[in-house]
This record gives structure tokens, sequence and C-alpha cells, in this order.
């Protein structure tokens, strides 16, 4: 989608001028788009004269770098605060369960679940809805939010290996003119630990392929145990890294199964294949070519049960 299409909705515009008190809610297990996204919106807010905070009590220990501690409030938003959804498919799938005012997210699947106004673009990021959402109320975009803005278009993109389109390019262009911090951002998300590379032969000696769908999509799996990130001793972020050269043949789907305390993360990736109808089975959402799925409370045997019965029926 062109950047000179991706207007506000009137009503979220509505919603958010009118002041008071809001809080920011991304969604489970938030990945560095959706930190940036809720930072982002947070200074917005707050710059066009409201009070906001972003109330994220779950965010994971290799994503903590990307959301600022000044924006975070702890505990449930209180009463009469507008809650806005930023980033988040699914009203399921919000830290903070319950009924949103407001709702702003870029998968192209959401079914419009906030109450008073909803704003569902695609984009390579849900940050670039909220370059043109600052124009529209009058907050110029500099310094440390067009530094949020673009970690997480660097972040969702994968630095800009998955979810491509020149509209890509011309976001990270517009935010780099803003004043992003484009080197501190390439610095952190280029670091590299010595146990990396361990790492990456260790995850790509467990890789396996799936076979059982009538489709004939090849699909590749990649299981990651919750201790393989500190056996290794991984930097923070490390073990989010796609590891792009698992990609099946032109045309599949990789499946990257992350375990974690609280149960396994799915990241559906695909070339030219709709992952959808598969992450939408698995109860998760997204994009086409970039999907997500969260299974709580359970383990990498009964995650890989799941995809197989998901991807038989």
């Amino acid at each position: 989608m062109g950047q000179d299409r991706l207007l506000p909705d009137p009503a979220v515009l509505d919603a958010l001028r009118v002041g008071g008190d809001f809080a920011v809610i991304p969604h489970v297990l938030p990945d560095v788009d959706a930190l940036g996204s809720a930072e982002g919106l947070c200074r917005i807010l707050r710059a066009a004269g409201g009070r906001a905070s972003v109330h994220a009590p779950d965010v994971p220990d290799i994503y903590r770098w990307a959301l600022a501690p000044e924006v975070c409030a702890d505990g449930e938003p209180a009463p009469g605060v507008t809650r806005v959804a930023i980033d988040t498919a699914r009203q399921a799938r919000l830290q903070i369960p319950g009924r949103v005012a407001v709702n702003i997210d870029h998968h192209e699947d959401n079914p419009g679940f906030g109450a008073q106004a909803n704003w569902v673009a695609a984009a390579p990021s849900c940050t670039c809805l909220l370059l043109p959402l600052a124009e529209a109320l009058g907050v110029p975009v500099r310094g440390e939010l067009a530094t949020a803005l673009y970690r997480g278009l660097v972040g969702d993109t994968e630095c800009f290996r998955v979810n491509l389109s020149p509209a890509a390019f011309l976001w990270a262009a517009r935010l780099a003119a803003a004043g992003a911090d484009c080197a501190g951002t390439a610095e952190r998300f280029g670091q590299r630990s010595p146990g990396f590379w361990g790492y990456l032969a260790a995850v790509e000696r467990a890789a396996f392929d799936l076979a059982g769908s009538a489709s004939g999509v090849p699909l590749r799996v990649v299981p990651i145990p919750a201790d393989l990130a500190g056996c290794h001793a991984l930097l923070p972020y490390e073990h989010a890294l796609l590891p792009g050269h698992l990609f099946p043949p032109e045309g599949g789907i990789l499946a990257i199964l992350q375990e974690g305390q609280g149960g396994v993360r799915f990241r559906l990736r695909s070339r030219g294949v709709d992952v959808l109808p598969l992450a939408h089975a698995l109860g998760g959402g997204g994009h086409p070519q970039a999907a997500g799925v969260q299974l709580v409370g359970v383990g990498l045997d009964t995650a890989v049960a799941a995809l197989r019965a998901a991807w038989a029926g």
C-alpha cells in the first residue's frame, strides 16, 4: 500500500484528539514492532496533550531493550482510562484482557474489535501507521519518536528480509529523514555473539520437513527448545532472528516454533503461499506471508503435534 493512502480513520483521530488518559496495550509476548508501536503511540499521545502509558507486563527479556522504561506503567489501567490496542490482530491476544475503545493494527485479518474506532491498514510494520497519525495530530516526528518507529519497522521486516515491498524502504527513508537513529538501530540488530553460530548450527540440525498436506506445499519446521539460547549465551534479540536460509523451495512455508516459559510461539513465513489458513487453524493470525501463533502452557512436542494436525487438516 502506498504511503499516501495510509490516512488515519477519522473516528480514530476524534478518539485520540480528546486528550485525557490512555492505556496503550500491545499483544501478548510483544515483538519489536509491537513495542516500537506502543512506545511511539504513547509518545504521540503525550505530545498531543494527553496522558498515556504502555501496559505491557510480559515483555520477553530478549525484547526488553526495545521499550523505553519511562513510557511504561504497572498493573491494570485505572477505570475511565481509554484503552487503545496496538499491533494486535485479535482481542484475545491483548496483554490486558478486556474491551478496547480504539484498535490500530496492520494485520489484514484484524476483524476490527475496537468498541469506538478501528484503523486497520496493511503496512510493512504497525509503526508505519503512526507516522501519518502523528502528522494528523500535529505532532512532529523526530528524535526518540522517530527512532521507536524506525526500530519497529526494522524489527517487523527482520532487518528488511521479510514482509517487504518498495513501501518498506520509503517508510525507512522518511523515518531516517526525521532523525531516527539508524546507525544505533543497525548496531543493536546486527550484534552477534561468539555463540550465535553454534546456536544457528543447532537450529539447522533440528529442522525437518513435514508432509501430509493435500496441497503439496512444502513445510519446513524449525523447533527451538527454551534452553537453547542460554546454552549458547546469546545476546538479546539474537535467538529471535529468522533463520531465513532454512526456507524450503520457493512456494513453501517455514514454521519456527520457539519454546518459552509460558508456551510455544509460532512464526510462520512463506514465499508466495498464504499462511493465514494455517495460522487461523492454530488460533493465530497476521499477514498472508508472515503470521504468528501462541500456544500457552504447552511444550514443543505438543506444539509440533498441533502443527501436524492443522497441516493435515
